[in-house]
């Protein structure tokens, strides 16, 4: 178990997430040492739902951040537990920050953001809609509700969890809100994309696996144009919300136009 826990965790990525969280809270104001131990949280989260992603009775991967799946070097039943217990992990550790004094109402708040973008109306009810809708011709409004679950529910957690503990006034939070809101949504549309135009070296995952399964994506709805065009009006609609806040955003400005101009 050790061995897949440090596998999975150790295999590189975008660390977008951790990222996120310890962005905001530097943009606020806040010092990265008191989100550290919270970003980590947000990186087990999203390696526990990479590996239960890739399974067989999932997306059947054989290759996830350019090494081959959990599941493949370690068994199905071994990485079912590790990612069951990368999960467990990550509520552990915000809860140990919530043991420490001011922190108690922080790491309530943060459990119950976590805990709403992994399950049925974050990213585990998306990825049942996912896989009902392999197949399927669906609507825009229906896509963009998988995109906001299946994904954008963590990067929106991330972007929260760091203004909770940086406490954010009202208004940075409404800035912040829109932010997530809009780039999380963005960023799903690139992946989307990426697996049209970048190869499988590129992306460190098997690329046209959408095309393969007959999933609905962004393109397959739109066309490769609009939907190029789609994530870059959300990216600038993020980017706009963020003057709201009153203190420079350089950071999470960056991050958003990595985000939606990337790629790999």
């Amino acid at each position: 178990m050790t061995d897949a826990l440090k596998y999975s965790l150790g295999a590189g990525g975008k660390r977008l997430r951790p990222i996120l969280t310890i962005a905001v809270a530097e943009t606020i104001g806040a010092e990265e040492d008191s989100v550290i131990d919270l970003s980590c949280a947000l990186e087990y989260l999203h390696t526990y739902s990479l590996i239960h992603d890739d399974l067989p009775a999932m997306d059947n991967s054989d290759l996830r951040r350019g090494r081959p799946t959990c599941h493949r070097v370690f068994g199905e039943a071994v990485a079912i537990l590790t990612g069951d217990a990368l999960l467990t992990m990550a509520f552990e550790i915000v809860a140990k920050y919530g043991m420490q004094e001011g922190r108690e109402k922080k790491a309530i708040q943060i459990i119950a953001e976590l805990a709403s973008a992994s399950g049925v109306s974050g990213m585990i009810g998306g990825q049942v809609l996912d896989l009902e809708a392999e197949g399927a011709r669906l609507s825009l409004p229906e896509i963009e509700r998988i995109a906001v679950m299946k994904t954008g529910a963590l990067i929106k957690a991330a972007i929260v969890c760091g203004a909770i503990a940086a406490d954010a006034t009202l208004e940075q939070n409404k800035a912040l809100y829109t932010y997530a809101n809009k780039i999380g949504p963005a960023f799903q549309i690139v992946d989307d994309l990426l697996d049209y135009e970048s190869t499988t070296e590129e992306l460190g995952k098997p690329a046209g696996a959408d095309q393969v399964r007959f999933k609905a994506t962004f393109p397959a709805i739109l066309g490769l144009e609009e939907a190029r065009k789609k994530a870059e009006n959300l990216y600038y609609q993020a980017i706009t919300a963020l003057e709201e806040m009153n203190r420079p955003a350089e950071l999470l400005t960056g991050l958003a136009k990595r985000m939606v101009f990337r790629t790999k």
